[in-house]
Parts: structure tokens; C-alpha cells; sequence
């Protein structure tokens, strides 16, 4: 197909429909003409495909809109024998993904604004699928100090995060809060007290018959609670 040559149009035929937006599930094709859908719902039949479409038998297979993963730990920069960033988006194209946010949990972590520029130009080299980075919410992901987030979101981050990591102190969460609102950023936090779950699995009589420590469910709770009065200060 040369440059100027439209794509030719495209006959998805007996799948699964999927429709988030209005809550409905159907039998049915999809049509899409310049690559932009153009027909969706249970009318749609082979003997509507028009000469040099393409033609796909769906058999009950689901076509939806493509997914969003919203937290993806992707080893690029940092553990590249694990994963890439090409790696990891090829597999969540296979997947029905569409678009990934990946955290900042890697190493260096993605606490300054050229490891951002990093991840969105490995993204645009390799990526199958959209990157959409988080940064990190505090510097190193340590807790002590907030990040540069203004810096940060001007670069392309799209939320603030630390991972799998509690900001401890509530001051350090108020200034990030805070600062965050000047900028109408998203803070995604893990909300769980770190000194309460240090337990390997939820607390109660079956951890306790296998002798394994337990961490309580008020540790998820407690740190929500802190966190949505610090919101409302």
C-alpha cells in the first residue's frame, strides 16, 4: 500500500461486541472504512462487505475497545534482561492492550524529567502499543522528599506515583498533595501502612494455624483514612 492509499476497509463478522460506553454485550460485526470504525451492531453481515474489503471471521471472539493496563512494571530503564519496553508492549498487544501506564518503579527510578523523555522515546522507537509514564511521587521513591512534579508532568508523566511503596511521613504526602493541586495532577497512592503490613498474607485464624505472621486489613485502611484528610485539608 503506498502512502496516499487508504486502508482497505475492514469486516469484523460473528464476534462477541463489546460496548463499555453503553453497558452492552451483542452478537455482531464492525466495520471500519480509513481506519476509522463505521458500522457496529448485530445488522452487520457478510453480504455487506463491498469488493477488495477485507474479511474477518471473528468466531465468537470478542472485539472491544482496547484496554487500558493502568499500573504495568516494565523492567526498561534498568532490568532490560527481564523485559523491554518493546517486550513488554508486544505482549500487551497480544493481549487486547491498547495503551499502558507504566510506573515508576524501575531503575533509576522515573523521578526526573529525562528518564521520562527516556521511557516516551523508547516508546515511540519500539513501542507496540501507547506508553503513558507515571512519575515518581517523591524523590527515589524514598518517602523524604517530593519530586519535581511540575518538571515532571511538563515532560509527559501523566500521574505520580511510587509503586508499591506507602509515603510514610504525613507531611511529606500533604506537601505532594499540595503541590500536586497546583498542577491538577493525579497522585496515585499505595495506601497501605507500612509498619502494619509487614505480615506475608491477611491476618486471621487460617494465618495463624500455619504459624505465618498476618498483616490486618485496618493497615489498608488506616493509610486511606490519613490520606482523604489530608485531601480535605
Amino acid at each position: 500500500m503506498s502512502p496516499t492509499q487508504a486502508p482497505a476497509p475492514l469486516f469484523f463478522l460473528n464476534a462477541r461486541l463489546i460496548d463499555p460506553g453503553s453497558s452492552r454485550e451483542m452478537r455482531g460485526g464492525l466495520v471500519t472504512l480509513d481506519g476509522v470504525v463505521a458500522e457496529v451492531g448485530e445488522s452487520v453481515r457478510q453480504g455487506d462487505a463491498r469488493e477488495g474489503a477485507r474479511v474477518i471471521d471473528c468466531a465468537g471472539d470478542v472485539v472491544a475497545p482496547g484496554l487500558i493496563d493502568m499500573q504495568a512494571f516494565v523492567g526498561e530503564p534498568g532490568a532490560e534482561h527481564r523485559e523491554t519496553i518493546a517486550s513488554a508492549t508486544l505482549a500487551a498487544a497480544a493481549g487486547g492492550v491498547t495503551t499502558i501506564v507504566s510506573t515508576a518503579a524501575t531503575a533509576p527510578p522515573v523521578d526526573d524529567p529525562a528518564v521520562v523523555d527516556f521511557v516516551l522515546r523508547r516508546a515511540r522507537d519500539t513501542g507496540r502499543v501507547r506508553v503513558a509514564p507515571m512519575a515518581a511521587l517523591t524523590r527515589g521513591r524514598e518517602g523524604r522528599e517530593i519530586a519535581e512534579l511540575g518538571l515532571l508532568q511538563q515532560a509527559g508523566a501523566i500521574a505520580f506515583c511510587d509503586g508499591a511503596r506507602s509515603v510514610r511521613s504525613a507531611l511529606v504526602m500533604r506537601r505532594a498533595l499540595t503541590y500536586a493541586r497546583d498542577f491538577d495532577a493525579l497522585v496515585i497512592h499505595f495506601a497501605e501502612d507500612p509498619d502494619l503490613s509487614v505480615g506475608v498474607m491477611n491476618e486471621g485464624e487460617f494465618a495463624h494455624r500455619l504459624g505465618l505472621a498476618g498483616a490486618p486489613r485496618e493497615a489498608e485502611a488506616i493509610m486511606l483514612d490519613r490520606d482523604l484528610r489530608l485531601v480535605a485539608l
